[in-house]
């Protein structure tokens, strides 16, 4: 992990509610926000639910990992078909199993991709993703 590029994690409180076109996926009083940092890139913050909030029972966990240089190593899970109005969505949460010792603070969270419809609410208002932007 480079000095120039790294991350900021806070807890931040809610509520917080993760939606897609009306179906609930996760409920919780508070998320970790994690604000990634990099020398030529400006990031959208990420927010991160505690997993006993997520509900389970519409997800599927898939093969896919992905590798993140100041996260770990992550895991990902797909919405199931039966469990929403858009069908499957692919990818739609992940998580970091055993995260970096530098974001520790995301062991036992989950975070959603907000570009898949999926809506996240804080405290009843929508939090608007929009990406990455070149510096």
């Amino acid at each position: 992990m480079s000095q120039n590029h790294y991350a900021e994690i806070k807890r931040v409180e809610g509520p917080f509610e993760v939606q897609i076109q009306g179906t609930t996926l996760a409920r919780a009083e508070y998320a970790m926000e994690l604000q990634e940092n990099h020398p030529s890139y400006e990031f959208a913050p990420v927010y991160y639910l505690p997993q006993a909030s997520v509900d389970f029972s519409k997800l599927e966990s898939n093969e896919n990992h992905t590798t993140c240089p100041i996260k770990g190593n992550a895991s990902y899970w797909n919405l199931l078909s039966s469990a929403s109005p858009v069908g499957e969505v692919e990818n739609i949460a992940w998580s970091y199993p055993d995260p970096l010792e530098s974001a520790s603070d995301l062991k036992d969270t989950v975070a959603f991709d907000l570009s898949k419809k999926v809506s996240l609410l804080r405290d009843g208002q929508h939090v608007t993703r929009w990406g990455i932007k070149k510096k």
